[in-house]
């Protein structure tokens, strides 16, 4: 496995720099949706500080890769905000579901209009690809057991799988009302699928569907991103009111896990 450099920098270099973006918006998106509920629960301010930990180590480790000393931040980090997007699903499971009236019998009420089930999990996401990264920058080629290209293709299949989940269930909340949508039950399905074959059964055939359904993937994102910020501006005053309206339009961040996600597969498919 020969890294190959892109844009002056080596590909775990890049993956400190997607972690550190994913978690910035996914600490954002955790802080509107916290503070939409007045931090109702002290522990909603521990993905905004895990959070922001993480996206300095990331940031600090992909500028100054040759330091162990912020590889093993990094390692740190992730392993906190991994633990801490595993406790906020839970209390969103817990508080969300179970304590609210009629419990889990109205289960798919309260995932269309309680705390995003999968949310927090975003979070752990992000901490593992910390981790995964850290042990990069250290100069190992295998982590938890696996060559880092494969981990990295389990990663994106799995972590696409949740992001897809959640903008199913918030996407059917809103009944499909733009065509655009179904985008990200489609494309980056097929790509989670593409990304398990590609980790167990590589081949010639897998790669060639991986790399075409990560760009439309990424695609997808980006399309996301502007749908979203054109739901922010349809809301009442739109952008003129942005700080007002970002606590009840869609949420803004929620697109660009699938780039990141999608991002991650093409660094390793092409740079690894």
């Amino acid at each position: 496995m020969t890294p190959i450099e892109f844009l002056g920098l080596y590909p775990f270099q890049w993956l400190a720099i997607i972690t550190a973006g994913t978690a910035f918006f996914l600490m954002i998106d955790a802080l509107v949706g916290h503070y939409r509920r007045a931090f109702a629960y002290r522990m909603q301010y521990a993905p905004v500080v895990t959070g922001t930990a993480l996206v300095v180590a990331a940031l600090l480790a992909a500028g100054f890769p040759d330091l162990p000393l912020l590889n093993q931040l990094l390692s740190w980090a992730g392993w906190l905000a991994a633990a801490t997007g595993l406790v906020g699903f839970a209390y969103h499971f817990y508080y969300g579901i179970v304590t609210k009236p009629g419990g889990l019998k109205w289960i798919l009420h309260y995932l269309m209009y309680g705390a995003p089930i999968f949310a927090p999990l975003g979070l752990t996401a992000a901490g593992v690809l910390g981790i995964i990264t850290a042990h990069g920058l250290a100069g190992e080629h295998a982590v938890f057991g696996l060559v880092m290209p494969i981990a990295l293709f389990l990663f994106v299949a799995i972590a696409l799988a949740g992001a897809i989940a959640q903008a199913g269930i918030l996407h059917y909340r809103g009944a499909f009302n733009n065509p655009a949508m179904y985008a990200p039950l489609t494309v980056p399905s097929l790509a989670m699928i593409a990304g398990v074959w590609m980790a167990l059964a590589p081949s010639t055939v897998a790669r060639a569907a991986f790399a075409v359904l990560l760009w439309m993937t990424l695609l997808v994102g980006f399309i996301g991103f502007g749908m979203h910020l054109r739901g922010l501006d349809r809301e009442m005053g739109g952008l003129y009111l942005w700080h007002v309206n970002l606590l009840e339009g869609p949420p803004q961040g929620a697109p660009g896990l699938f780039i990141a996600w999608a991002a991650i597969g093409l660094v390793g498919m092409y740079l690894l």
